[in-house]
């Protein structure tokens, strides 16, 4: 091979830093993951815009059926989808108390305690849903307005018609996004007031598990992914393909907001560390100062000496 080719010792070791920068990088953005019980990709998934997007909200969870009742063509009225709705955030919560139940074996008294704890959080969403009675129903028929004019023919090629729908998916997906903040928090505090009635004998048999979702398993695979592919790139193990991998990755997450479509968020950061990763995809990184170094010489020595014991027999 030509020499032109070859590279410098400093162009080695400004490889191997690369590679130990962005190992560090993805496995403490895992490390983060993995120890923070509230992280969710959730928001990145909802987020997500351009050609690939429905894949990705694929995996979005449903939140107490908002998306069954309030972002899709049914026959009831926006009224009654919104009032449908509602029904449904008292059933799950009054679902979740039975569980509650069921799991720390609560007595006759907890038991009516839980109920009126119950009561008094589903009188609150009530209340929570009449005060926005007009946003709600108003909200389902936007939405539903909203799919319509993206079903015609024109919708993606006039610029000022896409931005439109662009606009008014932001805003409804902004809308609904406080809205299931809002709900959540009152959630918390409604789990938070079943736990004070427990005994602490009770309260030793752990925490009432969540329903497992889509989203959940996403997480599980995106978290185990990023440290795998740090820990990877940092110990220089199977470098070529942990850096493979976390370019594609990487690729993913470019894609969620392709730079392509105007309303797109910035992913220049994302890009370059995208390349930077085909890059050391193409070297021996893992070699030059990592456990390659052990894993290539093991291969390569016992392919020579399998190749020496066939020769030995064929002779």
């Amino acid at each position: 091979m030509s020499k032109r080719y070859a590279i410098s010792t400093a162009t080695v070791i400004l490889l191997v830093v690369l590679r130990l920068n962005i190992g560090w990088h993805f496995f403490n953005e895992g490390v983060k993951h993995y120890t923070d019980p509230n992280w969710t990709s959730e928001g990145t998934l909802r987020n997500a815009t351009g050609p690939l997007a429905p894949l990705y909200k694929s995996y979005l969870p449903d939140y107490h059926g908002m998306d069954e009742w309030l972002h899709s063509a049914r026959r009831e009225k926006p009224s009654d989808a919104a009032k449908g709705w509602v029904n449904q955030l008292e059933a799950d919560m009054e679902a979740r108390r039975e569980a509650f139940a069921v799991h720390y074996g609560l007595d006759e008294k907890q038991q009516i305690q839980s109920v009126a704890v119950t009561k008094e959080f589903q009188d609150l969403v009530r209340s929570w849903a009449s005060a926005r009675r007009d946003e709600l129903a108003n909200h389902a028929h936007q939405w539903r307005r909203q799919q319509e004019m993206g079903k015609t023919p024109d919708a993606g090629k006039v610029p000022f018609r896409k931005q439109r729908i662009a606009t008014g998916e932001a805003t409804l997906n902004a809308e609904s996004a406080g809205w299931r903040t809002e709900l959540t928090a009152l959630e918390l505090e409604f789990e938070a007031n079943l736990s004070e009635l427990l005994t602490e004998e009770q309260r030793n048999q752990g925490p009432l598990a969540r329903p497992r979702t889509s989203i959940d398993g996403v997480d599980s695979v995106m978290t185990y992914v990023i440290m795998a592919v740090g820990a990877c790139l940092l110990l220089g193990l199977f470098s070529r393909t942990a850096s493979l991998v976390g370019a594609l990755f990487l690729a993913s997450v470019v894609s969620m907001q392709p730079f392509w479509v105007s309303e797109a968020l910035p992913t220049y950061n994302q890009l370059v560390e995208m390349f930077a990763l085909l890059v050391l995809a193409t070297t021996h990184s893992g070699r030059w100062a990592g456990l390659d170094f052990f894993v290539h010489h093991l291969i390569t020595g016992r392919a020579a000496a399998t190749k020496g014991t066939s020769d030995v027999s064929q002779s």
